[in-house]
């Protein structure tokens, strides 16, 4: 009996004694490594407030304990090295309400936006694709927009690429809401949607499906081709080469599994160009399992519209971009010491 009381002391001496440093160590040592934005709604409190941070509750709660703290509903930027001190003074601090200006590029994906809205100090990393990617989200929105489905694992390929100026803090939905909206005035009421499919009685699933087809090819001729004038003769090539059942050999579409930025695949295209994948039109037929960036207007009705010509192959020089084209294997091969 002795002994087990001895045991459960020294078990209560030790506990409390690891107790007491952690504590110690919370009061001093850094607690947020990263810039991090937070949002702090009108019904959250310090348990939702140490959530946030990822720091341990009980010692937030008995710090604050005789602190003369309150809780403000809005938004707040902890800076990267923060301690607890730190912390409890920026939460004095709420951001200023201010309108910002987004520039969301034609030939970005959604790593892209997440990136620079990271970047940029307005959400915190992954947010912004976090709730695009929200079934029930999608599901909701599905009721506003017709070429929504409640299906899709992602509303990226929809987020229409343009300028938008919204207020700061900023909410991501109210952003998703204008490059949807940008997307439907913009791309669906201005497509003809009867050139998606030929049947009298046409169903919306339907041309959904064929809207998101061309969506797919749309957004490789997005990066393949920067020329507008060129952006149809690329777009028929590449559907000479699906109807052919031939491979199309975007080699673009091969870094998106790896949640890539533009500026990242860039470094290391050359690494996955063998890899095996729903992506990778070197090494599989048909297109892309999704988009792959949000394409403009301007690359969706070219592929739309695209032009018919004797090519099968084309290349761009790698100093000037301009495009050069083939009608056979032999040209292109023959050829390709030029472009380098």
């Amino acid at each position: 009996m002795k002994k087990l009381l001895k045991i459960i002391l020294i078990t209560f001496i030790i506990l409390i004694s690891y107790i007491y440093i952690s504590y110690s160590n919370f009061k001093s040592e850094i607690l947020v490594k990263e810039n991090k934005v937070i949002d702090i709604k009108k019904w959250e409190n310090l348990k939702n407030l140490s959530n946030k941070l990822d720091i341990n509750y009980y010692y937030l709660k008995n710090y604050l304990k005789n602190k003369d703290f309150k809780l403000l509903a809005w938004r707040f930027q902890i800076k990267e090295n923060s301690k607890i001190e730190d912390i409890l003074e920026t939460l004095k601090k709420p951001l200023p309400e201010k309108e910002v200006k987004l520039t969301i590029l034609e030939w970005w994906n959604i790593f892209d936006i997440d990136n620079y809205l990271t970047n940029l100090g307005l959400i915190n990393k992954w947010e912004y694709i976090k709730y695009t990617e929200n079934s029930e989200k999608i599901k909701k929105l599905t009721k506003f927009y017709k070429f929504l489905n409640p299906n899709f694992i992602s509303l990226e390929w929809y987020l229409y690429p343009d300028t938008y100026k919204l207020k700061s803090p900023l909410k991501i939905n109210e952003l998703v809401i204008k490059q949807l909206n940008n997307f439907e005035n913009k791309v669906y009421n201005k497509l003809n949607i009867n050139d998606f499919h030929k049947e009298k009685n046409k169903n919306q699933n339907r041309i959904n499906i064929h809207l998101y087809e061309l969506i797919k090819l749309s957004s490789i001729v997005e990066k393949e081709e920067k020329n507008p004038l060129e952006k149809a003769t690329v777009a028929g090539i590449l559907k000479k080469r699906l109807n052919a059942r031939w491979k199309i050999w975007a080699d673009i579409t091969v870094c998106y599994p790896h949640k890539l930025t533009a500026e990242e695949c860039k470094m290391v295209v050359s690494k996955y160009i063998r890899e095996k994948s729903d992506y990778n039109t070197r090494t599989m037929f048909w297109l892309p399992k999704t988009p792959i960036w949000n394409p403009s207007f301007e690359t969706i009705n070219a592929t739309l519209n695209s032009k018919k010509t004797d090519f099968w192959f084309y290349l761009h020089n790698v100093k000037t971009w301009k495009i050069y084209y083939w009608k056979t294997d032999r040209e292109h091969e023959l050829n390709k010491k030029y472009m380098y």
